[in-house]
C-alpha cells in the first residue's frame, strides 16, 4: 500500500487506512506530519472522519437560545426602565418639595462662608520658554486666613439647621 501518490499528498488508500487505524507507528507519525501542513489533506482526512457523524438534531435549538436571549432583553430592558422611573421620580418629588432649591441656596452660602482659594495664570506667559532668572512669584497664602473659627462654625450650623427645618416643614405639609 502507497501511503502518499506522485504529487506528495496522501493518497486515498492511505486515508483510508489512516481512518480505519491499519498504519503501523512509522506511517501515522508520516501521514500525521503531512496533514500538519498540509490543508488539502487535512480538509479530506477531516471529511472523511466526519462524514457519518454530523446528524441532524433531533429538535431545533433555536426557540430556546430565542427565548433566553428574549428574556435577558426584557430583564435589560425593563431593569433600566425602573431605574429611570425611580430617578424621576425622586428628582419631581425633590423639585416640588424645594430641596433642590434649599441644596443649591445653602451650596452657595457656603460658598461665600469658605475662604477662596484661586491660582491666577498668566496668559501672557503661556506658551513661552522659562526665564530661570526671571523674579520668582510670591508664597503668599493664597485667600484669607480663617480668624473666627467659632463665626464660621455658627454660620453653617445655622445652615445646616434651617436646612433641616425647611425640609421637616415641608414634609409635614
Amino acid at each position: 500500500m502507497e501511503l502518499f501518490d506522485a504529487k506528495g499528498c496522501l493518497s486515498e488508500e492511505g486515508l483510508q487506512a489512516l481512518v480505519g487505524g491499519q498504519l503501523d507507528e512509522t506511517q501515522r507519525l508520516e501521514a500525521a506530519e503531512h496533514l500538519a501542513y498540509c490543508d488539502r489533506c487535512m480538509d479530506r482526512y477531516t471529511a472523511l472522519l466526519t462524514d457519518d457523524v454530523l446528524e441532524q438534531p433531533p429538535r431545533s435549538a433555536r426557540g430556546a437560545v430565542m427565548g433566553t436571549i428574549w428574556i435577558r432583553l426584557m430583564q435589560n430592558t425593563w431593569g433600566r426602565a425602573a431605574v429611570a422611573t425611580v430617578a424621576a421620580v425622586l428628582a419631581l418629588t425633590m423639585w416640588r418639595a424645594g430641596t433642590l432649591e434649599q441644596i443649591l441656596h445653602t451650596g452657595q452660602q457656603l460658598n461665600t462662608w469658605l475662604p477662596q482659594t484661586t491660582q491666577q495664570t498668566e496668559p501672557e506667559l503661556l506658551g513661552k520658554p522659562v526665564n530661570d532668572k526671571a523674579p520668582q512669584p510670591s508664597t503668599a497664602p493664597l485667600g484669607k486666613p480663617i480668624e473666627d473659627k467659632k463665626q464660621l462654625t455658627e454660620k453653617l450650623s445655622d445652615a445646616l439647621d434651617a436646612l433641616l427645618h425647611h425640609s421637616a416643614d415641608t414634609t409635614e405639609k
